[in-house]
């Protein structure tokens, strides 16, 4: 579907997700491009690149490594800014890292509940290949955690940008040439979270989300409480539209998913069909739509092509993937091999990779033993460590969550990662 360029200019202003209440965007969008006039002509020219790149089926990512799909793997470190208030709302490092695995799940769609995927829609359904870690190296080159915290007088945040300023009681943005930021605290007037898209400043570059919806841990507000507010809002940092195009059986510029009359809330759980969508019905559990987060579970094919064009050469966010914080550092609280690209050591190998039990590792016939072997998930805590001995060994995973996991073997002259999907 193809929406005109007049209605793409929509999208150069957050693009917010609210509890049971309308989206406000077009109001937020007004006032930006009153403030700026120039972000029109930004995002033309995004959507332009975006439609060309599209169409000539561009498949080069530079500087990201294979995922395990056989398509390019595109990391995108995070440092998320708890913006609290009360001691409340000043969430838990488990409750942060809940949200990065829902965000490599969805995003992954290793997502346990993608079989609630209707199966007229399962074609369309898409690994979008993004990986999001949390900073391990801030701007001024020094380790971080990715996490900072910060303690405010305002009761409620809005859609004003305030969050996003530390004199005005939030927290400024790190340079989103290298960074995605998600600012997380006490949103007013029953706002889930909003976002940022490509063409605007880098001050208020990125996604804002209610702590009461960030992560599966902690006091959260049913039904927004397993993440996907995150996902949504991320979708749209990504240049992603809501389904029904934020028109009237609008487009979202994305040819497989069906159109829509408008948003849908609830779930839905039957074919649903308006705008001529038949007989496949509204998309309804498409993370662009507005359906609770139980009810949300995939992506479609073209909705991770126009989010992978960002970050194509000359793409408006190619220069996240060579961020130094997409590299993994050791700190002392994990050795998190999280790599950019291989290591160089030849030998390793992982079948079957993706796995739902039983995971073969072999190791060079040339290894000194023992072999430190380490399994880390991907906001780096160890999950696994053993020792081996022999040239073949064998890891149960069933007991683990599905999701990407990373492998260490390592003694005094061997050291190798490896990246092992759990199904």
């Amino acid at each position: 579907m193809k929406l005109p360029l007049f209605i793409s200019l929509v999208f150069c202003f957050p693009l917010i997700a609210l509890a049971q209440t309308e989206c406000r965007s077009e109001m937020y969008k007004a006032t930006l491009l009153r403030q700026s006039p120039a972000l029109a002509s930004k995002v033309a020219d995004i959507e332009s690149f975006t439609q060309n790149w599209l169409s000539q089926k561009g498949t080069s990512i530079n500087g990201a490594q294979s995922g395990y799909n056989g398509s390019v793997l595109i990391t995108i470190p995070v440092v998320v800014h708890i913006v609290y208030n009360t001691p409340g709302q000043n969430i838990s490092d488990n409750q942060i890292n809940s949200q990065i695995q829902v965000l490599n799940n969805d995003y992954y769609r290793l997502n346990a509940d993608t079989s609630n995927t209707p199966d007229l829609f399962k074609p369309f359904a898409a690994s979008c290949d993004f990986q999001f870690v949390l900073a391990n190296v801030a701007p001024n080159g020094m380790p971080t955690t990715g996490i900072i915290r910060k303690q405010t007088a305002i009761n409620g945040f809005n859609i004003d940008d305030q969050i996003k300023y530390s004199i005005k009681g939030g927290d400024d943005a790190w340079d989103a040439a290298s960074y995605l930021n998600i600012w997380v605290g006490n949103l007013a007037s029953g706002i889930l979270g909003y976002s940022s898209v490509p063409g605007c400043s880098k001050e208020i570059d990125g996604v804002v989300v209610s702590s009461s919806c960030f992560g599966t841990l902690g006091n959260l507000m049913a039904p927004f409480n397993k993440g996907r507010t995150t996902t949504h809002e991320i979708g749209h940092w990504l240049n992603l539209i809501h389904t029904w195009g934020d028109a009237i059986c609008g487009d979202d510029r994305v040819d497989d998913t069906p159109p829509q009359k408008g948003p849908n809330r609830g779930c839905p759980g039957e074919i649903t069909i308006t705008c001529g969508s038949g007989p496949f019905g509204d998309m309804y559990m498409n993370y662009m739509d507005f359906t609770n987060d139980a009810c949300m579970n995939l992506f479609t094919n073209g909705q991770r092509d126009r989010m992978r064009s960002l970050f194509a050469a000359g793409g408006v966010r190619n220069s996240i993937l060579s961020s130094p914080a997409a590299v993994a550092s050791s700190n002392s609280k994990s050795d998190a091999p999280i790599p950019t690209k291989d290591d160089g050591n030849p030998g390793m190998q992982i079948y079957p990779n993706p796995s739902v039990s039983l995971v073969t590792v072999q190791l060079p016939d040339s290894m000194d033993f023992p072999v430190q072997l380490s399994l880390y998930n991907v906001t780096g805590q160890p999950v696994m460590t053993f020792w081996g001995y022999q040239h073949i060994q064998q890891i149960n995973v069933v007991a683990l969550s599905a999701g990407v996991y990373y492998l260490k073997a390592e003694n005094s002259k061997f050291r190798k990662v490896a990246r092992m999907v759990k199904m």
